[in-house]
């Protein structure tokens, strides 16, 4: 009885297993498919009017060259980007916002970024580079670029020009051990730098950013000479500028010594100077701009406005020719009409 119990349940288990096996013989490819192509496919959607393009976490080892060309935003972050080409991004001239965080890039060629004359926002963080095109800076509409956790330097940065309108910049958790002096950048007004290895700042190495107001310094090896009143003078420079520094630096042990009133170097007043002349010079030529932009509008208004007078007038005119011409053409029917019925009511002669 009980061999026969057995045989009966391993033949039950031999003809459930033959099933199984049959099903995914038959669809288990069907399903592999269904799951791996959705999540290695890009995915499009409206965002603000633009075209987005979220091509995150699919594992990508270079960017897609079969995107549509038209698309503003692109996220490609968390990947495994290893290396960006002159030919990456060279089709996608009119993105604006590009996403390329958490990726394993290392090495980025000078054209790469070329192309892209509307990029506003750019997110390298959290990537390997310990090198930047020369030209990143450069782009027209650039404002805003994330470049934390890498391994810049402030060597690297020293050797970069910035022509873009930059108003935030991070470069948290680098290798950077002071400011970097990468010209005067008018336009920033955010200045991330945390977390590195910054030992040493004065108000100097701020003065070319004549509109920094928020100052990120946190995690770095900060320390002031109490002698020479650093802390201080660094401070001073800070609330005459109205700049929010994190963390608040304590000058406890320089008040007790009753350190004289702050004073600013030459240098400092020149940099600041500069920068300053660069920004009065760019508000002035946008503000003439605005203005020749104003009158070229007033100009337009005018003439459309002339031009519908005008064109209202003639139309008028044109009304008054044709009823004119109408009350003419009703009086010369009339005249005619009542010669004709003086003529029938004449008496016809005997």
């Amino acid at each position: 009885m009980t061999v026969f119990s057995t045989n009966r349940f391993l033949t039950f288990v031999f003809l459930v297993a033959t099933i199984d096996a049959m099903v995914l013989g038959f669809c288990g490819a069907t399903l592999v498919m269904e799951q791996d192509i959705p999540s290695r496919t890009c995915r499009y959607s409206r965002t603000y009017s633009m075209i987005q393009v979220r091509c995150a976490n699919l594992g990508l080892e270079w960017i897609p060259s079969n995107l549509k060309t038209e698309i503003q935003i692109l996220d490609a972050s968390v990947n495994r980007l290893r290396m960006l080409t002159n030919d990456s991004l060279a089709l996608y001239t009119n993105l604006a916002y590009l996403y390329l965080g958490d990726n394993f890039l290392q090495e980025i060629q000078e054209g790469t970024f070329d192309n892209l004359r509307y990029l506003k926002v750019l997110d390298l963080s959290r990537n390997g580079c310990d090198s930047l095109p020369k030209n990143l800076f450069h782009l027209p509409y650039l404002q805003k670029v994330y470049l934390g956790e890498n391994k810049l330097t402030e060597q690297l940065l020293n050797r970069m020009e910035v022509k873009s309108p930059l108003t935030f910049l991070q470069l948290s958790r680098n290798r950077i051990c002071s400011i970097p002096q990468i010209g005067p950048i008018p336009t920033l007004i955010h200045l991330n730098i945390s977390d590195n290895c910054i030992t040493d700042i004065n108000p100097e190495d701020l003065a070319p950013f004549c509109s920094l107001k928020i100052l990120d310094l946190s995690k770095n090896p900060i320390k002031f000479n109490a002698d020479s009143c650093e802390c201080q003078t660094f401070n001073a420079w800070l609330q005459a500028r109205g700049i929010q520094s994190k963390p608040m630096f304590n000058c406890t042990e320089e008040l007790e010594r009753g350190c004289p009133k702050a004073e600013f170097t030459n240098r400092t007043a020149e940099l600041y100077k500069r920068c300053s002349d660069i920004l009065r010079l760019q508000v002035e030529t946008e503000k003439a701009r605005s203005t020749w932009i104003l009158i070229a509008c007033c100009i337009f208004a005018f003439l459309f406005c002339l031009f519908v007078s005008l064109f209202c007038v003639h139309k008028r005119n044109k009304r008054k020719k044709k009823k004119l011409k109408e009350e003419q053409r009703l009086s010369a029917n009339n005249a005619n009409t009542e010669l004709l019925n003086s003529n029938l009511n004449q008496p016809e002669n005997t």
